[in-house]
């Protein structure tokens, strides 16, 4: 598609405009041409209270207020994003093409034995947090659970579906994947890699995750009952829940490209659009410029640590 044809339109979100083709979706933050009150504006929009509360509370609509119980539950999640233990790869068990990239992406080492690896950090739980405003906020999809909640290794915010929400009127499931990069193409390279075996990883979070009563949203049993429990496997879910569509949310904030029309054109050509399970399959593509990764991931990092020990500040005076 030449980049000269799209025609584009634009909707206001909160202190977003966004720019929008088919289903691709590119977000700006209204001040992205001033640096200095970019990174600010939208640090503030990442960290805002009401959305980090509702977030770890697996909730919508409560508003925050100063207490002992919300300082600590916020203090505890925005933890997640900075703990200092990043997962290690080794180089030589990757194939040369995501070698490559992880390599741009992320610090690498050499260890004594010779072996090369990279070190994944954190960023990508930040990224599945903004994923999940926009989905809920933006497209008003239900979230089943945040997958933050079920972390319990350092790898998960970089392997296997990062978001699961709902869309209630269509009865449609949405399996998510996002990701940080330094530029969208890393991006598009990376999200089509994980299409490749995405039915792979839905029936893997169907066996984990939504066939488990404990981990079942209420929400969820509206649309479906307890239909799960009857079945085996995802496939076995399709039928007995009558399944129609599936829903692939998309999420890459990206560095360098600011151009709309480069953006858009980028996400409508190179990015596979792969059918699952026979089903119809909607995309969702949303595009999140952030300028520079490195800036960004610094300065979000920074006033992570600066919200904390605030908390930790008015937790002792309460």
């Amino acid at each position: 598609m030449s980049v000269n044809k799209i025609i584009y339109a634009t909707k206001k979100f909160g202190s977003f405009d966004v720019h929008h083709i088919k289903d691709n979706h590119t977000f700006f933050y209204i001040d992205i041409i001033n640096i200095t009150k970019f990174y600010s504006g939208l640090f503030n929009f990442i960290l805002d209270e009401n959305n980090l509360l509702n977030y770890a509370q697996s909730t919508s609509g409560i508003k925050f207020t100063p207490s002992k119980k919300n300082f600590a539950t916020l203090y505890r999640h925005l933890y997640y994003y900075i703990d200092s233990e990043n997962s290690e790869k080794d180089l030589s068990e990757l194939d040369s093409d995501l070698a490559t990239i992880l390599q741009d992406e992320f610090d690498t080492e050499t260890k004594n034995d010779g072996r090369t690896i990279v070190r994944l950090s954190k960023i990508g739980r930040i990224g599945e947090y903004i994923f999940h405003i926009f989905l809920s906020q933006f497209f008003n999809f239900n979230c089943i659970i945040p997958k933050l909640k079920l972390t319990t290794d350092s790898n998960m915010s970089v392997y296997g579906i990062d978001t699961l929400h709902l869309a209630k009127e269509e009865r449609m499931i949405l399996f998510g994947e996002s990701k940080v990069t330094k530029n969208i193409e890393n991006g598009i390279n990376l999200i089509n890699r994980s299409l490749k075996h995405y039915e792979k990883d839905i029936r893997d979070e169907f066996m984990l995750v939504l066939s488990n009563q404990q981990l079942k949203s209420d929400v969820f049993k509206e649309i479906f009952g307890d239909v799960e429990e009857l079945c085996i496997n995802f496939v076995d879910f399709i039928e007995k829940a009558e399944l129609e569509i599936i829903g692939i949310p998309i999420f890459i904030a990206h560095g360098d490209e600011t151009d709309i029309t480069k953006i858009l054109e980028k996400l409508e050509s190179n990015l596979k659009r792969l059918k699952f399970f026979g089903l119809e399959t909607r995309y969702y593509i949303i595009s999140l410029p952030i300028i520079n990764k490195n800036s960004f991931v610094s300065g979000i990092t920074k006033q992570i640590r600066l919200r904390m020990d605030k908390y930790e500040y008015e937790l002792g005076k309460l």
